[in-house]
């Protein structure tokens, strides 16, 4: 018997192939490593700035959102400062109601007098977040407004920073010039960032 012999355009279609499924292979490890690194990130965030509402089991609200049950959640813009837990300088309590494609936001004046939830007295309700954090803020607000509060989210200014930054900026309207901590600030749009 006679070996075969390979004609030369036959070995090329054969290398072309091999490149063509080599770099496809590089391509999907290249993406699949792209996809898991992300995933990684976006867990460890999560995890990181993610922190459950202490309730009791009697006082766990159970949510179904597959029969469109309406949820709240609480806003607060904190104030923090070094050696100071700070106090919320905005307050505000969004609902959302999938049953009547709705949703609607309230701001609570942070002066607003009322009863704080497990000190029995009366104080502003931002003082809620000095004396007990999230999870005293969230009661008094469920007390104030007779509200259940689902969910919050919480921002600080280093928070307010990044997200102005993440967003490339933001344009606004001054109405007349003047300067603060040495920088000028011109009448008309300006572009700010963090």
């Amino acid at each position: 018997m006679k070996p075969e012999h390979t004609s030369p355009a036959g070995k090329k279609k054969g290398t072309a192939f091999k490149i063509t499924i080599g770099v496809i292979c590089f391509l999907i490890l290249g993406a699949g490593t792209y996809a898991f690194t992300v995933y990684k990130s976006v867990s460890y965030t999560l995890n990181k700035t993610h922190e459950p509402i202490h309730r009791s089991e009697s006082k766990q609200r159970t949510i179904n959102f597959a029969k469109e049950d309406p949820i709240s959640i609480l806003l607060l813009g904190v104030d923090k400062r070094d050696g100071d837990r700070g106090r919320p300088d905005s307050m505000m309590l969004l609902t959302v109601n999938p049953r009547t494609d709705s949703i609607k936001i309230v701001s609570i004046p942070r002066d607003s007098y009322t009863e704080i939830a497990e000190k029995d007295k009366k104080d502003k309700i931002n003082h809620a977040y000095t004396y007990g954090g999230v999870d005293m803020s969230i009661k008094t607000v469920e007390g104030f407004l007779q509200i259940p509060v689902d969910y919050y989210a919480e921002i600080n200014m280093d928070g307010f920073l990044d997200l102005v930054e993440s967003v490339g900026g933001v344009t606004v309207n001054n109405t007349f010039p003047f300067t603060y901590g040495g920088i000028d600030f011109p009448a008309g749009h300006l572009k700010l960032d963090g």
